[in-house]
This record gives C-alpha cells, sequence and structure tokens, in this order.
C-alpha cells in the first residue's frame, strides 16, 4: 500500500475516532430528567420554581426540570410510588400520614419553614379570638383545610361542630364577595388568599394558632427506595432552588420582574402581586434553620400531638425515622456572589419586567 494509502486511511479513521468522541460527550452531556410535583406550579409564592429556571441555575445543575400540575386528584405519594415524579411536595398532614401508613418516604427538605395556612376574619368583625367562632360559619379552601380548622378550635377545647366550615374554593373575588356579603365570619386558607383580602382592601386579623403557623408548610420528600441512585440529580436541583431563593433576598424587584414574566395573571394587580411575594421572601421562605431547608426534629416531633388527639395518626413517631438531612449541607454548597451575577445578567436582558 502507497504512503497516501494509509495516510487517508488514518485519517478517515481519526475522523471516526472524534466522531465517536463526540457523540461520547453528548450523551454525557445530556441533561438529566426531573419531575417535581409541588403544591403550586404556577404560583408568585412558589417564586423559586421560575426564578431558578430564569437566571439559569437548573442547566448549571446538569438538570431539565418539569414541575408537573399540582390539580390532579391522584394522590401525590403515587406520583413517587409509580416514579412519575422524583420529588413531591408534602404539607404536614400529608408527610405524617405517610409515616402512618408506612410508606417508604423521607423528608429531605422543607421548603416553608412557617406555615402558610391562616385563620383569618375581617379586621373589623367582632369575633376576637378563636373562641368567638362557636356557631359561625368559616369558609375553607378545600377539604385539606378542616386539619387546620380543627386544630385551631381544639386550641379552645370545641371542634367542627361548635361551626359551620364550608368549602367554597380559592378564588380570590370570591372569598372576598362572600366575606363582604357577610356568608361567611371567617376563612381557613393559604397564603394567597389571604393577600388577596388585603389588596382588595379588606383588612384581616389573625387567629391562627402557634400549633398552625409554627409547623413546616410544604416539604421535599423523596421515595427511599430510589434515594440513593437520585441523590446526585436531586442535590443539584436542592441547590438551585436555595440559589433561587436567595435570589429574592438580594433583589427583590427582580423576582418581581421574573414573577410578572411567568405569571402575569398574579400581577394584574401589581399591588396584591408585590404583597404576595414579599409574604413569601421575607415570611413564608425566610431561613430559619441554620442551613436554608434544614428538617427541624424538634419542631416535627411537637407538632404530632394534635394531629394524632383529631385521629389524623395513630401514635408518635421518631423524627429520625423520616427526616434525612443528609441533602442540606451540599445543597447550600454556593455563594451569594453566584447568584448576584446570575441577577446582574438577567437585569441587563429583561429591562423589559423591570418596574422603573
Amino acid at each position: 500500500m502507497r504512503a497516501s494509502g494509509r495516510i487517508l486511511i488514518q485519517a478517515i479513521a481519526a475522523i471516526g475516532l472524534s466522531a465517536v468522541a463526540l457523540m461520547a460527550t453528548a450523551q454525557a452531556q445530556e441533561p438529566t430528567k426531573l419531575n417535581i410535583l409541588v403544591s403550586n406550579e404556577r404560583a408568585t409564592s412558589e417564586y423559586p420554581i421560575f426564578v431558578a429556571a430564569e437566571l439559569g441555575f437548573y442547566e448549571d445543575e446538569g438538570l431539565d426540570v418539569t414541575f408537573l400540575p399540582s390539580a390532579t386528584t391522584v394522590p401525590y405519594l403515587a406520583f413517587l410510588s409509580n416514579s412519575d415524579a422524583e420529588l413531591v411536595m408534602l404539607d404536614p398532614a400529608q408527610m405524617l400520614q405517610a409515616v402512618d401508613n408506612g410508606q417508604p418516604v423521607s423528608l429531605i427538605y422543607e421548603y416553608m419553614q412557617l406555615a402558610p395556612e391562616a385563620l383569618v376574619v375581617p379586621a373589623s368583625s367582632d369575633i376576637r379570638s378563636i373562641a368567638d367562632l362557636k356557631g359561625k360559619t368559616i369558609g375553607m379552601a378545600s377539604d385539606r383545610d378542616l386539619v387546620t380548622v380543627n386544630i385551631a378550635l381544639d386550641t379552645v377545647g370545641m371542634t367542627a361542630d361548635d361551626v359551620n366550615a364550608v368549602v367554597i374554593g380559592d378564588s380570590v373575588p370570591l372569598i372576598v364577595a362572600q366575606m363582604r356579603d357577610g356568608k361567611i365570619d371567617a376563612y381557613a386558607g393559604g397564603s394567597n388568599e389571604t393577600a388577596g383580602f388585603e389588596s382588595n382592601g379588606i383588612a384581616l386579623r389573625h387567629l391562627t394558632p402557634p400549633a398552625i403557623s409554627q409547623a413546616p408548610g410544604n416539604s421535599m420528600v423523596i421515595w427511599n427506595p430510589r434515594k440513593e441512585e437520585l441523590r446526585p440529580a436531586i442535590t443539584g436541583f436542592l441547590r438551585a432552588w436555595n440559589k433561587a431563593s436567595t435570589a429574592a433576598m438580594l433583589d427583590l424587584p427582580a423576582v418581581a420582574g421574573m414573577a410578572k414574566k411567568f405569571v402575569p395573571e398574579q400581577w394584574e394587580d401589581p399591588e396584591q402581586g408585590m404583597s404576595i411575594l414579599r409574604q413569601s421572601a421575607y415570611e413564608l421562605l425566610l431561613q430559619r434553620t441554620r442551613l436554608r431547608g434544614e428538617p427541624q426534629p424538634d419542631v416535627w416531633e411537637n407538632l404530632q400531638g394534635p394531629y394524632m388527639k383529631l385521629g389524623q395518626i395513630k401514635q408518635v413517631y421518631d423524627p429520625s425515622t423520616f427526616l434525612d438531612a443528609s441533602f442540606i449541607e451540599p445543597a447550600n454548597d454556593y455563594t451569594t456572589d453566584e447568584v448576584k451575577e446570575a441577577l446582574k445578567e438577567w437585569r441587563a436582558a429583561n429591562q423589559e419586567f423591570l418596574t422603573p
């Protein structure tokens, strides 16, 4: 064979090897897909969802994150057991009921370390304490809020039989109208609805007892059989989520701009949108532990009493059997400078969403 023929064959072989190497690199860089089920995938109050996307934090972690529709009739735990979701967000009642039923789950991250659930009346009302609710009508966002009502009433020795508790939904205009027309005397629901009262000119008096407000509002829960398989991706997701949470503390106007871009329907009334965002950033999502998202064993031990008394669980469980803090340290491994730089770049490219 001539030298030129050998050179041609070597060149073709080199091109082939390069193509294989490029294909392998492309495959290695394919983002990891995650399905996450949160309490509301389109809400200003859950701003880390879209802030992490807008600032490129999911991409930085090599993730392709899909937030599944929260308005589903399928139990959230079924999404875990069927591997349709890698993480789901549960409230305290759902988490404790899962433990009570022997489900192989772990709570790995406390998203809201102060519960968004509240029991409120108009500030102008004669109702000044939970005891004053006897014989009154309490509107609720959903059946799940009956737990909130029962825990509140139990603090003064009352039960749901002492009031008229009715589900009226979470439509702010409807709730406000029912309150103004005197069809309900109080309301039990989440932060989005209570913020709606304020922005519609109804000042509120909170009757929410510590037994409700001091419980973690929503927590990230994983299916134990998949925990180690998912650990790298879930750690990256939580780090992106933490950085997005920190962004609001560093630049709330920029996060407001992202909210207007992502959920414009919640910003038709800018005052209401900003009210929801401020409450989330400075109250509900405020870091209350050494590291953001860190599970609190003492809180979970103390809050079980009312749930057991109301028949929600059969016994009190050792929090160490269902809390796993091993994701927290690596999920907090970032610097505020990283977040500041991402915010600076977003501002430069999205001036139209920033309020002068």
